[in-house]
């Protein structure tokens, strides 16, 4: 889903500083911007009971085919859904990477700047990254500059989050009977933060209840989602990053054991196996050794350890999104059109 900083060499070296490369780093923001804004609005009509569903796919999946860019471009009330989960998501990804970047400013670690990865299908993008071009020095530079990234994009989601989620409307479904027409309903994940968020706003929630999601919820919910796979502790995810300043080389022993166990989801969730593919694969579970392997943390950061740990609990989900079959409710027009008068929550 998303990637995030990776680092570079270990030995000590003389290390050359490249040129920023501002204007990549600039164009994969725009192709990012475009993919996530058009097939955000799917995604900002699939997770909602007051409108029907009908934007191309293919083989069930939301592609960046031309239908559905003419179709999304085309229609304001579209592009506005898309531009209402596109720009809070770039800017919840984007206050993550800078977190990491300016940590490496301060710490004079040479790192490019934060690159964007659109892709066409999905939600738009599998997030950003920078890259760690030069060692890390002690476990406390690296601790800081892998915290600071959860942390900043976790703050930037939050207001979204409670936004989003107190626009957001309850609603009562139920399952088609035989012949009924039906339509198929995304349901995000509830982590326990939008759990929280939901049950602040709104109360608890009956069992045949479920929240017509507003586009910053479904932002925030994405937040969320790529905050937990970073957070994962393996390899060089963030969560990887802090294992290692706090557990040292015994972070691969560790990486292992959580590794297995997120594999073991896969069996309620297949996209699991997918990120622990990737993991292995492309990530890696090895990490580089710092510098200085014998100062430890100190309990400040031990303190902030603990809080890191906290937000993977919050952010994390068994189940990130789900789909069910619902009985289309009365008054929903066939060409999907909401009738005229008709409220959408905070649009």
């Amino acid at each position: 889903m998303t990637l995030d900083l990776t680092v570079e060499g270990t030995g000590v070296h003389s290390y050359r500083p490249e040129r920023p490369r501002y204007a990549r780093a600039a164009l994969l923001l725009l192709l990012t911007f475009f993919s996530t804004t058009s097939l955000g609005a799917y995604w900002a009509i699939a997770v909602r009971t007051d409108v029907l569903n009908q934007l191309p796919t293919f083989l069930d999946v939301p592609v960046l085919s031309p239908s559905l860019i003419v179709a999304v471009w085309g229609d304001w009330s579209l592009l506005s859904r898309g531009l209402a989960f596109s720009l809070p998501l770039l800017f919840i990804l984007l206050c993550h990477e800078l977190g990491h970047y300016l940590q490496c400013l301060r710490y004079r670690v040479a790192a490019t700047p934060p690159f964007f990865l659109p892709v066409p299908l999905a939600f738009g993008t599998l997030g950003a990254f920078i890259r760690i071009k030069a060692p890390i020095h002690s476990k406390r530079a690296l601790f800081d500059i892998g915290v600071s990234g959860p942390l900043a994009g976790f703050a930037a989601l939050l207001p979204f989050l409670l936004l989003g989620t107190a626009w957001s409307q309850p609603v009562t479904i139920s399952a088609p009977l035989e012949g009924q027409p039906a339509a198929i309903l995304a349901v995000p994940g509830r982590s326990l933060a939008l759990a929280l968020a939901s049950r602040l706003f709104h109360g608890p929630l009956a069992p045949d209840q479920v929240l017509d999601y507003h586009p910053f919820a479904l932002a925030a919910w994405f937040g969320l989602l790529a905050t937990a796979l970073n957070m994962l502790p393996l390899g060089q995810l963030d969560g990887g990053h802090l294992l290692y300043a706090v557990a040292g080389r015994r972070q691969r022993q560790i990486s292992l054991v959580i590794l297995l166990a997120v594999a073991l989801l896969g069996t309620v969730w297949p996209g699991w196996l997918v990120w622990c593919t990737l993991v292995v694969f492309v990530i890696g579970l090895r990490h580089p050794p710092v510098l200085d392997e014998e100062t430890p943390l100190d309990r400040g950061r031990v303190a902030v350890a603990v809080l890191a740990l906290a937000i993977l609990v919050l952010s994390f989900t068994p189940v990130p999104l789900d789909d069910i079959l619902i009985a289309l409710p009365p008054g929903l027009l066939p060409d999907g059109i909401v009738p005229a008068g008709t409220q959408l929550a905070g649009l």
